[in-house]
């Protein structure tokens, strides 16, 4: 009986340590994809309205669509090209300009300043498979403390070892 005892118990601990593993790696999964995709959101530049002619703001009064076709562009209500009165270029839809980037961005969502970027056309899968990651990361801590954390709290005594 007694050996019985020892093997189940051996059992049981090979049990734990297995799943200790499995949770590490999972753990660790998580969390390289949420740095890989966090420093790729950093490092992507957002995407920029490029310097060619057909996108440089020219006020001569005279039509500008160089080599777009009039009806591609987008427009005003007034039928003005839109443009930036700060970078002095036309702005397709959806682009912005960034007054702490100083650029407009095209289709821009905001400033981050966790990334000290801004979230554009570019880089803005990164930024949100990062905050994708980091929430999968911070749902799977929680879910794998919550047992240590209820036996914690049914234990009136306190305990000799430390809780780590």
């Amino acid at each position: 009986m007694e050996k019985y005892a020892k093997n189940k118990m051996k059992k049981i601990n090979l049990f734990i340590f297995c799943q200790g593993i499995v949770k590490i790696l999972i753990f660790h999964f998580f969390l390289l994809m949420f740095l890989i995709n966090y420093i790729l959101s950093i490092v992507t530049p957002p995407g920029f309205i490029p310097n060619t002619e057909e996108w440089v703001f020219k006020d001569f009064g005279e039509n500008n669509s160089n080599n777009i076709d009039d009806y591609l562009l987008e427009k005003k209500k007034t039928g003005e090209r839109r443009f930036c009165k700060w970078c002095c270029k036309y702005k397709p839809d959806r682009a912005h300009h960034c007054r702490i980037c100083k650029t407009c961005i095209l289709k821009m969502d905001h400033h981050c300043p966790w990334i000290y970027n801004c979230i554009g056309y570019n880089n803005h899968k990164y930024f949100m498979l990062s905050l994708i990651y980091c929430s999968i990361t911070t749902i799977f801590i929680s879910l794998t403390m919550l047992n240590s954390v209820i036996e914690a709290i049914n234990h009136n005594e306190v305990r000799k070892a430390p809780f780590i």
